[in-house]
């Protein structure tokens, strides 16, 4: 059948973004407050999507303009959904959720794409997999939440060992069909997999793709990826 080529927005913002020069416009100040939680964080740690280190980035700006410059720095808080930027670490920045459609972060060989989908919510920063307008599309949110440490198992624990607070991640997994519709996906488990697809004209591929895999019941990120684009190489 047909294929079909398609240019969406999304398309646009990653070849912008990535061919963008380096000037700052609109500037910073204009799109972002000071963060007021700056002295009561970890400037690395594990409620930070880069945990080790700050990285570069370019926006898009509501105005489909490109902001970028080597000077600034930033990261994304997972827990909170905000994002942050900061020239020397003296003092931290939010950018306004409002003032921004997509981000481009760079860290080390690699590039992570994020943006808003309104109308799902307007807040959640959405990680892009996989983008295809004409057939099925893959997008990750990591909702991380801290499970405070507590002391021992109850009042009558003959120990008063603290544990330690643990971020816990848990990925929430958004798939748009070729329709445009979506569905949201928790744990990777062949069997929310299959219901997944279980009305839709692909099921039988679903199906046999999964058998390919014996056994297995839990999948990984990875996998359920290859999983998409493998149904995105089919004839539509």
């Amino acid at each position: 059948m047909k294929k079909y080529i398609t240019t969406t927005l999304l398309c646009i913002i990653i070849s912008y973004i990535s061919h963008a020069q380096g000037k700052l416009s609109p500037e910073f100040s204009q799109i972002s407050t000071p963060y007021p939680y700056a002295n009561d964080i970890s400037l690395n740690g594990k409620n930070f999507y880069f945990d080790s280190s700050w990285v570069k980035a370019r926006i898009m700006a509501s105005d489909n303009t490109i902001i970028s410059s080597d000077a600034y720095l930033f990261n994304f808080d997972k827990i909170d959904h905000r994002l942050l930027v900061t020239a020397d670490f003296k003092k931290i920045f939010e950018i306004d959720r409002r003032e921004f459609k997509a981000i481009l972060f760079y860290w080390h060989d690699s590039a992570y794409i994020f943006k808003h989908i309104n109308f799902i919510n307007d807040k959640d920063l959405f990680e892009v997999i996989i983008n295809d307008n004409a057939k099925y599309s893959l997008y990750k949110v990591t909702r991380t939440k801290l499970v405070k440490g507590h002391y021992g198992g109850s009042s009558f624990s003959a120990t008063n060992e603290k544990s330690a607070d643990v971020y816990m991640n848990e990925p929430e997994y958004y798939i748009f069909f070729p329709n445009r519709e979506y569905r949201t996906i928790h744990l990777l488990k062949r069997s929310a997999i299959e219901r997944l697809f279980k009305l839709n004209p692909d099921s039988d591929i679903v199906n046999e793709y999964l058998q390919m895999s014996g056994n297995k019941q839990l999948y990984a990120e990875k996998e359920f990826k290859q999983l998409i684009l493998y149904l995105n190489n089919q004839e539509l």
